[in-house]
């Protein structure tokens, strides 16, 4: 009975400093993400958390006479017990081995915008585990995917080596507009808007883009900070757009719809 209680209380001695080392370790790197939040540090947390409940089950396991040679000896033979542990969860031990690689070559980052081609699916990287990664769509829905299927996806990431999102931005005039007047005005809006950014690296370079049976298409590239400024900066742009192209009296072209009254003839027919 004795040996019992004995037995019992380590055991809720492992559980207890268990969950405190986790709980340590939790607060340790929320307060590292805080300070800088990248995608290493936050697979590292899911690391060592993983490791501690490893110990924990093993020392609680070799508390038990039944068990006590069996921890022993996954313990001492690691790479045995990694062997049937990578065939038991191969998907699972695929995801955390592409989960540390995407640690360590950091293809992105937290809070970058990024695009899986081959899935066809564009958001903000949220988080990394040891399982998944979670990407924030636009729609703000979550999309959770597996890292072994990250690791092996084309990734295009609008920050990668280079913090600055280039949007481009279309707009079209009627041909008899004065078309320098139009560039002109298109470059001075989107250089004078306080979310835009220019210099010798990135400017809106307003081109003609195409020539078409409605009008001549200008496109410009607005740079920013990130993709929430980009948006806002656009949006802000557009409007800017229509309110001074028509003060310069630069027409904007779209469809028409002429109809025609046919009432005289429709009278006739009826007679």
């Amino acid at each position: 009975m004795e040996e019992y209680m004995d037995t019992t209380k380590k055991i809720i001695m492992i559980i207890i400093v268990s969950i405190v080392l986790i709980r340590t370790n939790q607060k340790i790197f929320k307060w590292i993400l805080k300070k800088q939040n990248k995608i290493h540090i936050n697979f590292l947390s899911g690391i060592i958390t993983a490791c501690i409940i490893f110990i924990a089950i093993s020392m609680i396991g070799m508390q038990f006479e039944n068990t006590k040679e069996i921890f022993k000896s996954i313990l001492k033979s690691s790479g045995l017990f990694v062997a049937v542990a990578g065939f038991a969860a191969q998907q699972t031990l695929n995801n955390i081995i592409s989960g540390l690689m995407l640690s360590v070559a950091k293809p992105f980052d937290i809070g970058e915008r990024v695009n899986l081609v081959n899935s066809n699916i564009t958001g903000i990287i949220e988080t990394i585990t040891l399982r998944h990664t979670v990407i924030k769509g636009f729609d703000n829905q979550r999309i959770v995917i597996p890292n072994s299927v990250i690791n092996n996806e084309i990734l295009k990431n609008s920050n990668y080596d280079d913090s600055v999102i280039g949007n481009y931005l279309e707009v079209t005039i009627s041909y008899e507009s004065d078309i320098r007047k139009a560039v002109s005005v298109f470059d001075s809006i989107i250089q004078n808007h306080p979310l835009v950014i220019t210099n010798e690296y990135h400017n809106p370079g307003v081109i003609v883009k195409d020539l078409t049976e409605t009008g001549i298409v200008l496109k410009a590239t607005v740079w920013t900070k990130n993709v929430s400024d980009n948006f806002q900066a656009s949006s802000d742009i557009r409007m800017e757009i229509i309110e001074q192209f028509k003060h310069a009296k630069i027409e904007i072209p779209y469809k028409k719809i002429e109809l025609i009254s046919r009432k005289n003839e429709i009278k006739k027919r009826r007679w």
